[in-house]
């Protein structure tokens, strides 16, 4: 594990999608953290696909100083929509210290991860938060416009918050990976929504988390009028979509039903005796009635 090393898991399922990406790596390229390797997950791309990729990037990433590179490629047949085996799939090929991900579509300031990573040091927070800002945006060949800036679906300010509902963006947060256990650093493959939160959840309820810095944007989330993000925010979802996030909303509860908070994180949500075997939506329990 290489030391202060920042493992950027970028996502990208569509060859198509290259322009987005060059203006994603371009924001990682323009972090002022080194050292920081950026990890290219890809699903059943061809080998002119990452050439292609490759030849896209590589002058970014060519002058001394910038960021290290890999390629992984998911190439299994199944499942058709790969996005948690991406994410898996990256964390497999981390060298770092530190773990943070990135979706092809959206960007970070320069200032992201020198931020979080002195959230870390500061706190000893196994996992340090920050916001992005969210943008409505055009898409058209070649070029992203964005058109305005939107009031985020997502609020919240604190551990208790998030136990609720998920407020922060996959962009929003890095991991320190020294302090967790492997087997908790892993992403649900049953979930295809929501497997980002799934495993917030994991983490939050046994190692201390830092929202210290939730008041520093660093970084911009883009909802795109071609409906392209996992959840369209202008068209009405279809009865199958309507029926998996169902799906997956039982699921979430279920780990919030399972997953134990341990004495010191019961301690960090105001609990003044730790209870033994108390679980997560136990815990959101007592502090209502508590409220």
């Amino acid at each position: 594990m290489i030391k202060h090393q920042v493992d950027c898991i970028v996502r990208l399922h569509d060859p198509k999608r290259l322009p987005e990406l060059n203006r994603c790596v371009f924001s990682l390229v323009g972090q002022t953290h080194r050292p920081l390797n950026i990890i290219l997950a890809v699903q059943r791309f061809s080998a002119s696909d990452i050439d292609a990729l490759v030849a896209e990037i590589r002058p970014m990433l060519s002058f001394p100083g910038a960021p290290t590179f890999t390629v992984v490629n998911w190439r299994e047949p199944e499942p058709a929509d790969a996005r948690t085996e991406l994410l898996n799939l990256g964390l497999s090929a981390c060298t770092g210290q530190y773990v943070a991900f990135l979706d092809y579509d959206d960007v970070l300031y320069p200032e992201a991860y020198e931020l979080l990573v002195e959230r870390i040091i500061r706190t000893g927070a196994a996992i340090a938060f920050a916001s992005v800002r969210l943008l409505n945006a055009d898409i058209h060949d070649g070029f992203v416009y964005a058109l305005c800036q939107m009031t985020p679906p997502f609020h919240g300010e604190n551990l208790q918050d998030l136990f609720t509902s998920n407020f922060c963006p996959i962009h929003s947060y890095l991991i320190d990976r020294s302090k967790i256990e492997g087997a908790v650093l892993s992403f649900d493959t049953v979930l295809t929504w929501e497997e980002d939160y799934d495993l917030l959840l994991k983490i939050c309820a046994a190692y201390p988390s830092d929202f210290g810095a939730l008041n520093k944007v660093i970084g911009d989330y883009y909802y795109k009028n071609d409906g392209s993000n996992t959840v369209p925010h202008s068209t009405p979802l279809s009865e199958r979509r309507v029926t998996e996030y169902q799906r997956v909303t039982a699921l979430v509860e279920v780990r919030r039903r399972t997953t134990f908070v341990v004495p010191s994180v019961q301690v960090a949500l105001g609990f003044a005796r730790p209870a033994p075997n108390l679980t997560i939506r136990g815990a959101l329990d007592q502090l209502q009635l508590i409220n």
